[in-house]
């Protein structure tokens, strides 16, 4: 028998129970039996409590990572106002969920609180890759990210997205063994006892290249940029956009994301950055509310990308995670992909998921969702960039890989 399964479900039944039980069903039938962990990625129409009781109802009390999104992602690609349900089973792999509320106001706290939740439920065996799912509308995702790095003892994979609600920007609901949250942060870590012959991989990837010289943020609260290079922050955003695309203010910020550059990387070449995408600007101030925090003294470039760009940032996202394999099989694809990404796309937002399956195989099981923010390293291959960053309008492709046989 191999060592692990996954299997997934979808359904688009409004019932809400239905559409637990048969995504649930499905997944369910996938792996031949019950299963040892699951995530559950929904929209946010559902009745959560009766979607949940539905798939407990299919697989008992069984640990449960997941929450709604702003458009799922399953093996039938792209979808709205659905239910995604991945089923994993392993003889060998064990799986340990937690959550941990109060998120709003304190982001940096629950994301420690949730880490150290989860690593007192550690005993033995090496953490292979913690998923992270927070409330999307729990504030700064840059701290969520310090507290999660502040409560690790020793580096761990980490991936995951900030749960959603169609594109609403209202609330967001977390899923955690059989209850549904709010205000919080959820996620799933998978152990692997020693000597396992099983590797992991994560690609991070934009498509979005830089279209200026480097900039520097000289004043910000927060994620409020003031001034870059001591000029008004909305002044000078709108002098790049020039007159045309000013007028077309917040939604163009969506195409003309900042690069946060990576200020770890010391080699020559093209600036590594984390996208930082505007949310809403201020006349009377002249400041961009960004998506992330931005502190003051970061170096920073204007960037574009065509929807083709996005569509190979994505390709190249899952290059990466298959390199990192080094010839493993994948036997399991999560994907996290931006809500803005999604707007930009538009039409041809179902290229992104085939372009992950035709690098990382067409029938191997694939889930995920639409995000208000991605977590994941810059480039887990180089040895300098794989701390854990947020992101935004990028796609993470985490995999699981095992020996051909």
């Amino acid at each position: 028998m191999p060592f692990f399964k996954a299997g997934t479900g979808r359904s688009a039944l409004r019932d809400s129970r239905a559409a637990g039980i048969e995504a649930a069903e499905i997944a369910k039938g996938n792996v031949q039996g019950k299963a040892d962990a699951l995530l559950v990625f929904s929209s946010p129409l559902h009745d959560h409590e009766a979607l949940v009781g539905g798939i407990v109802t299919v697989f008992g009390d069984v640990a449960m990572a997941g929450g709604t999104t702003a458009g799922e992602i399953s093996g039938d690609g792209f979808s709205e106002n659905s239910v995604v349900v991945l089923a994993l089973k392993s003889d060998a792999l064990r799986f340990v969920t937690d959550v941990y509320t109060g998120m709003r106001g304190n982001e940096y706290g629950c994301a420690l609180n949730f880490v150290q939740a989860v690593k007192g439920r550690f005993h033995d065996g090496n953490a292979l890759s913690l998923f992270v799912f927070p409330d999307g509308m729990g504030g700064d995702g840059v701290r969520v990210i310090e507290g999660l790095q502040a409560g690790m003892s020793h580096p761990i994979e980490i991936v995951g997205g900030f749960l959603g609600d169609n594109d609403r920007f209202f609330r967001t609901f977390q899923y955690c063994n059989g209850k549904v949250y709010q205000n919080a942060i959820t996620g799933l870590l998978i152990i692997a006892p020693s000597g396992l012959d099983v590797k992991t991989g994560t690609g991070v990837g934009s498509g979005f290249a830089s279209i200026g010289n480097s900039m520097c943020c000289t004043e910000s609260s927060g994620n409020v940029i003031e001034e870059i290079d001591h000029e008004p922050a909305l002044d000078l955003y709108m002098e790049l956009l020039g007159e045309g695309r000013s007028r077309r203010l917040p939604e163009v910020c969506l195409e003309y994301p900042f690069g946060l550059i990576e200020s770890t990387a010391q080699r020559p070449g093209p600036p590594y950055f984390q996208i930082r995408c505007g949310l809403s600007v201020d006349y009377e101030k002249k400041t961009i509310t960004l998506a992330g925090a931005v502190p003051k003294g970061s170096a920073m470039t204007l960037t574009s990308g065509s929807r083709g760009d996005l569509i190979n940032g994505a390709r190249t996202a899952a290059e990466r995670a298959r390199d990192c394999l080094k010839g493993y099989k994948p036997e399991l694809i999560v994907v996290f992909s931006c809500v803005g990404r999604k707007i930009v796309l538009g039409r041809r937002v179902e290229e992104e998921v085939k372009v992950v399956k035709e690098v990382l195989g067409m029938s191997t099981p694939v889930i995920g969702f639409y995000t208000y923010g991605e977590i994941g390293p810059v480039d887990i291959m180089t040895e300098d960039l794989t701390d854990v960053r947020f992101h935004n309008e990028t796609l993470v492709v985490w995999v699981l890989g095992s020996p051909y046989l």
